[in-house]
């Protein structure tokens, strides 16, 4: 490497560390050093070998491990905005678990459009043709995500054996037969509030390859969580949380199918995040809702409106899940205009599009 090169190498190496150091990461002096005296022992040339060199030097937990991560990969691709948002799961978790259905997925990754069609389209569609009868069940999956998500403690107690606290007040009570004496110790546990999901669904022509998935997921949540909500967008919004509620899964998906006629249109995300904003999420408290997204992020709108709903309903909803199906690709980049708007205001961005993909969600859910 003549000594020009090594300039550049190194001035590059030294403005990823500064982002990793904006991004909330602890990069001391000498974990600096530490990381630029590894260096000398790898083949810089090697991505693999000098991602994981600085991040065995800079990072000292999980949680600094996954940022750094996205760091990385964002500084590979040239994305310069800092986004202030949780991470959630990394792509190479999913990686290589996409499935015989997807296997094409990361060349349409690599060729898709920042934007895609406004086309609206008014027909009926067949949706047991896309309903995947043996697909592997979800439902287990399905419930522990509902029960991570929807699990609130309240700041009042109850009695619990195996609580943590001692509840003074249950332990006098109880030990005035004793003369006061603390024989018996009650103790108490924090009360679980109840949540309620909203969740908007992207069923825009983009989204067709993950519609066995989507569908499972849609009756899954509905199914464990009541008091749900379930909205399906494209160019018109759509709520199909009654329909969801049909005894048979063949009729179902029929009423569906013949209710959202803008099935497999275009994508308009702003427009159908200003309608969840003005309806549904006005009709209960903020603070006991959980809003999940489910889109890859292609829209044909403009990414300020999009920016200003998601401000909006984060200033809502106690919480922002956005899942997007393409985050588990090997060459997934954050390209859409729509998905960059959208991210700053996201809690969770989790990859899922099968039931493998879900159980690795729910389970890193969990340590988040």
């Amino acid at each position: 490497m003549s000594a020009e090169a090594a300039d550049e190498f190194l001035s590059r190496t030294l403005a990823l560390c500064r982002r990793a150091k904006a991004a909330k990461i602890d990069v001391t002096p000498g974990r600096l050093i530490d990381a630029f005296r590894a260096l000398d022992s790898i083949d810089c040339f090697n991505v693999e070998d000098f991602r994981v060199a600085l991040r065995a030097n800079l990072v000292s937990s999980r949680e600094e491990e996954q940022t750094f991560d996205r760091v990385f990969e964002d500084f590979l691709s040239g994305v310069e905005e800092a986004r202030q948002y949780r991470p959630g799961i990394r792509g190479e978790s999913m990686q290589g678990s996409l499935g015989h259905h997807y296997k094409e997925m990361d060349q349409e990754v690599l060729t898709l459009p920042e934007n895609f069609s406004a086309e609206a389209l008014a027909r009926d569609v067949d949706l047991m043709h896309r309903w995947d009868a043996a697909a592997p069940p979800i439902e287990q999956a399905v419930r522990e995500l509902a029960r991570r998500l929807a699990t609130r403690p309240s700041r009042r107690t109850r009695e619990d054996r195996r609580g943590r606290r001692i509840d003074l007040r249950r332990s006098v009570r109880r030990n005035t037969r004793h003369g006061m004496d603390m024989v018996e110790l009650a103790r108490a546990a924090r009360r679980t509030r109840k949540t309620r999901l909203v969740m908007l669904c992207d069923v825009s022509g983009s989204m067709d390859a993950f519609n066995p998935f989507l569908l499972q997921l849609m009756f899954g949540l509905q199914q464990a969580l009541k008091s749900s909500r379930t909205l399906v967008f494209s160019t018109q919004v759509t709520e199909v949380t009654a329909l969801l509620r049909r005894r048979t899964v063949t009729e179902t998906l029929r009423e569906i199918g013949s209710t959202v006629r803008h099935w497999s249109g275009g994508t308009n995300i702003g427009a159908a995040l200003a309608e969840l904003n003005r309806g549904v999420i006005r009709e209960g408290a903020g603070s006991a809702t959980v809003a999940i997204v489910i889109s890859d992020g292609y829209d044909n709108g403009d990414p300020r409106l999009i920016a200003r709903e998601m401000e909006t309903l984060r200033r809502r909803v106690r919480t922002i899940v956005w899942i997007n199906p393409m985050y588990g690709a090997s060459t997934f980049r954050v390209r859409a205009a729509g998905m960059r708007a959208a991210l700053p205001f996201v809690d969770h961005f989790l990859p899922a599009f099968d039931a493998k993909s879900l159980k690795i969600v729910v389970r890193e859910l969990g340590e988040i």
